[in-house]
């Protein structure tokens, strides 16, 4: 009985006219427009409908352009990452073949040179399987490429950069011990003069008997300058025997020199020298016929012939 009843006032309702009124200042009367309350409810439906269907379409069209929009940007996002890497690579080949170079130059061999390469493995190479998968990936789908493969890649390019700093450093180490090599290797002239007596087996000029001649000897005026023929440290300055006033120099890397016959000394012990320096002065001490200097050269205590450290053609350098 309720719900009849409540039908009755719905259905009344409904059909209850709505008057609308539109006044119009002219002399014509006002518009009046009749409709039912259930036309009216159905206008309104239709007009919510319509609404929300295009709020609907609009709000997906928005979000595909603003997602279109975000996917060109990450895309030369990462095509400029990709770019990036690609001049890191080639700056690292360039600083590779500049390695190369230097260790040529230097007479250096890599690890890869003294363990892996060979002539049956020589002139061969290639990218590996992921290199040319993430070369495939770079130039078709870049914004595919994951975090994970980015990593990889890096890891690569890092231990590749690692891997040249140290051969980088090595090279370093070898220029500087080439450095230091040269700084302490005997290889000028003492002095000035003329060559009278060569290394080796002769007849001694104040015993005249058969003697082994430890040394040469160069003859020149008494005060006559004698240097040093490489950076050491003064080990001896003093009267020695045979020698009469010698300087006896350390040098590194196993080499030593002795200056005989001096006149006057003109360093002093634990002085530290360069090449080119002036040690003393020549002279006629010891067991000697003449003014001239007594030069020995020695390499991890063994006697040297001294014409090897020194230019044949010239008498100072």
């Amino acid at each position: 009985m309720v719900k009849g009843n409540l039908w009755n006032v719905i259905k009344k309702t409904c059909s209850q006219k709505v008057t609308f009124l539109c006044i119009s200042h002219t002399p014509k009367g006002p518009l009046k427009f009749n409709f039912s309350v259930l036309f009216i409810i159905f206008i309104l439906f239709l007009w919510t409908m319509v609404t929300s269907v295009s709020v609907y379409l609009s709000s997906k069209h928005i979000d595909y352009w603003s997602a279109k929009i975000k996917s060109l940007l990450l895309r030369s996002k990462y095509e400029y990452v990709n770019q990036q890497l690609s001049k890191s690579w080639e700056l690292l080949a360039e600083v590779q073949q500049n390695d190369e170079h230097l260790r040529k130059l230097l007479n250096m061999k890599t690890k890869k040179d003294i363990i892996i390469r060979s002539e049956e493995t020589s002139n061969q190479g290639g990218p590996s399987f992921q290199e040319s998968y993430f070369l495939q990936k770079v130039t078709s789908k870049p914004e595919e490429i994951s975090v994970i493969e980015y990593n990889a890649h890096l890891s690569v390019l890092k231990q590749q950069l690692e891997n040249q700093i140290n051969s980088y450093k090595e090279i370093i180490d070898t220029i500087n011990y080439q450095k230091e090599l040269y700084r302490n290797t005997p290889m000028i002239w003492p002095c000035y003069g003329r060559l009278t007596s060569p290394f080796g087996q002769r007849i001694h000029p104040v015993y005249k008997n058969l003697d082994f001649h430890s040394g040469f000897d160069i003859a020149n005026d008494i005060g006559t300058d004698i240097v040093v023929t490489a950076d050491g440290i003064i080990k001896f300055v003093g009267w020695q025997a045979g020698y009469g006033r010698a300087v006896v120099v350390e040098h590194k890397f196993g080499y030593k020199t002795v200056y005989g016959h001096l006149s006057v000394f003109k360093v002093k012990i634990g002085q530290k020298v360069r090449r080119g320096e002036v040690i003393g002065l020549m002279g006629d001490s010891g067991t000697s016929t003449g003014p001239h200097l007594h030069y020995e050269v020695w390499k991890d205590d063994i006697v040297q012939n001294p014409i090897r450290y020194v230019d044949p053609e010239k008498f100072f350098k």
